[in-house]
């Protein structure tokens, strides 16, 4: 295999990666990581390349580095009790036990996760078979890595799973490319850096898709490095964590009811009304008029409107 720049090096004092990886039966990647934190050390991995979270991340050295040291503040042993929490509220109400048998199995109750043999260790105690779950877990957006290695307890060379406790990734994001750094930053140079629901200048902000991935049927145009600058204004804007979340939940809502978002209980379109009304799930120009499509033209519409009325009247 081709070595690459971001293979075997120190990131800082408490990152180090190993050697890129393919999962086994898969297109997928893995990077090979150790992650040093207060007390506590993990040898684990991080995705690359995998299939059904969309993860892609370009084999770049920057943009790997970038990647890795975001794992590494997501997988922060401080955050064990949110996660096991979040995953508690995930399971709550699924009728899908032998699956969760075997999720419960990987992910433990330990700060963090364990490479499991799965033939020795808590898997097959939950499952003889667990391949069919595994995968079912990975198309829920689990990120589950899976290597054959030497087996200390059993002996010879066996397969091990590893849950790494990376936000899911539903698989409707299948299709979704990366964004490299050098984009990022051309994007955040084309677009105000404001977040464009409350024009605040913010310095944490999300490159949001206008048109949402829930409803990508046949994923999305490659986002190449050299996107015209017109493309970039029309394929995104600046959001805050905060601000995407929301439009997610609208938009998500919308694939589920066909009823477009509201700004704040103001139920004003520059096109349209209140009902999404596309020839399909995947037609972008159903979410034309919507606030939550275009923000900073929605408000510069409804800024017209009111000038218009206000002079009528």
């Amino acid at each position: 295999m081709t070595a690459y720049p971001f293979e075997n090096i120190r990131i800082n004092a408490n990152v180090k990666t190993g050697e890129l990886f393919q999962i086994h039966g898969m297109q997928d990647y893995y990077l090979s990581v150790t992650f040093r934190y207060t007390g506590k050390t993990w040898n684990g991995c991080v995705p690359i390349k995998s299939k059904y979270q969309g993860t892609d991340v370009p084999l770049t050295l920057d943009d790997v580095k970038n990647w890795v040291l975001n794992c590494y503040t997501e997988l922060d042993p401080g955050k064990n009790n949110l996660w096991q929490n979040s995953q508690r509220q995930f399971w709550e109400n699924r009728q899908a036990y032998d699956t969760q048998a075997v999720f419960d199995a990987l992910n433990g109750q330990d700060s963090l996760t364990k490479w499991q043999c799965r033939k020795c260790g808590p898997v097959p105690e939950s499952n003889p078979q667990p391949a069919a779950r595994i995968k079912a877990l990975k198309q829920m957006g689990y990120y589950i890595a899976t290597l054959k290695r030497d087996c200390a307890t059993c002996g010879g060379k066996q397969f091990f799973d590893l849950l790494i406790r990376l936000p899911r990734h539903a698989a409707d994001n299948e299709k979704r490319f990366s964004i490299s750094i050098s984009l990022q930053n051309r994007i955040k140079s084309v677009l105000p850096l404001k977040d464009a629901c409350f024009d605040t200048p913010q310095t944490e902000l999300i490159i949001d898709h206008k048109f949402p991935s829930s409803r990508w049927v046949n994923g999305e145009t490659v986002n190449e490095t050299t996107m015209p600058d017109d493309e970039i204004k029309h394929k995104f804007q600046l959001l805050t964590n905060q601000t995407n979340l929301q439009k997610e939940r609208y938009c998500k809502r919308c694939v589920s009811t066909g009823k477009r978002g509201d700004f704040f209980g103001i139920k004003w379109y520059y096109q349209g009304n209140e009902h999404w009304e596309g020839t399909s799930k995947a037609d972008e120009n159903g979410c034309i008029g919507c606030c939550w499509y275009d923000l900073e033209l929605w408000k510069e519409k409804f800024n017209e409107y009111l000038a218009k009325m206000n002079k009528d009247s």
